[in-house]
């Protein structure tokens, strides 16, 4: 899914919370995305280094990321 430009942090959270809790690989309920000025940190758990890459990725894919700060912890 992609922004609109000019779209404010809470419309980019909201967003990339529903890309990764739109997919399979992710518990939306152990990922926390949060968003200021380009700048996207992730936090909370995975249940693998491959989805936390994916997250990662994820937040990267989507238009107005500048930056992403992947804080998410590995918990199997």
């Amino acid at each position: 899914m992609r922004s609109e430009p000019g779209l404010d942090d809470e419309a980019l959270v909201d967003d990339l919370d529903h890309v990764l809790g739109g997919s399979w690989f992710f518990d939306p309920q152990t990922i926390e995305v949060s968003h200021v000025d380009g700048r996207v940190t992730l936090s909370g758990t995975v249940r693998s280094m491959r989805e936390r890459r994916m997250a990662a990725a994820a937040a990267w894919a989507h238009e107005g990321v500048t930056e992403v700060e992947n804080d998410l912890i590995v918990d199997p």
